[in-house]
């Protein structure tokens, strides 16, 4: 396997599959894999915009890379991207939205037995990123949390953990090659998030709302989850608290 961020971390314990990892700016990698997991990206849409040339060759480009190392070696191919991204407004969903177009291609001329993997809200220790991560953080450590809006968006919240049941399918080909949607299906919004947060961690959280940066989406659902026996919202939270504790963020 090859493939990167703090899901590495969750795939490459206790499990009976031997998991390697490779990085943005790593020599790439000659051996063969069994399965091949892309999710090495650039990710701030912002930089995208300063930076679309160098967007294009960690995004797309590497992207084309390991698509066709999976092909040469006949291994299976799993591509991680976005599933808020609709029309590309910007360097880097449109190398999403290409990277899926490249990636449907090469199953259709190829074979290649490849797996679009969707996700939304992705969320758990290891994480130092987004909303469930900086809200927990701020209420434990009595600092302010920024929302953008009202709160009244609503979100699909992932637990990181979970990755191991969708990749544990894929190993044990239990689903076709194909697109998938990775969430729960329950929609919970901004504001009670934070109602959440504050009840597990039992601590108040000073919220201050600032306009949007970029337009968002009012609500993000994955309408057709690919797994029904996903880790709880608050029992993920709860795991948060425990990973921000015990690394003293």
């Amino acid at each position: 396997m090859v493939l990167h961020s703090s899901i590495f971390s969750n795939l490459s314990t206790k499990n009976s599959y031997e998991v390697k990892g490779y990085d943005i700016g790593d020599t790439f990698p000659s051996e063969k894999f069994d399965l091949i997991i892309h999710m090495a990206a650039r990710g701030l849409i912002r930089k995208s915009i300063e930076m679309p040339y160098e967007y294009f060759e960690d995004d797309l480009s590497l992207t084309l890379k390991f698509l066709e190392k999976a092909r040469r070696d006949n291994s299976d191919f799993v591509f991680l991207t976005s599933g808020s991204i609709a029309k590309p407004t910007n360097p880097y969903s449109l190398s999403k939205v290409q990277s899926e177009e490249w990636i449907n291609l090469y199953r259709e001329l190829y074979h290649t037995r490849s797996y679009i993997l969707k996700f939304f809200n992705i969320y758990g220790p290891g994480s130092q990123k987004g909303a469930v991560f900086l809200f927990t953080k701020a209420a434990l450590n009595k600092e302010e949390a920024i929302v953008y809006g009202d709160g009244n968006h609503k979100r699909d919240y992932f637990y990181i953990g979970d990755m191991k049941k969708v990749i544990g399918l894929i190993l044990d080909r239990k689903i076709k090659p194909g697109d998938y949607q990775i969430g729960t299906g329950v929609k919970t919004s901004v504001n009670d998030l934070i109602d959440i947060v504050k009840t597990i961690t039992g601590n108040d959280l000073k919220v201050k709302h600032q306009p949007y940066i970029l337009d968002e989406a009012e609500e993000l659902l994955a309408s057709n989850p690919l797994i029904k026996d996903y880790t709880s919202l608050n029992e993920g939270i709860r795991s948060v608290v425990e990973y921000i504790q015990q690394a003293g963020l």
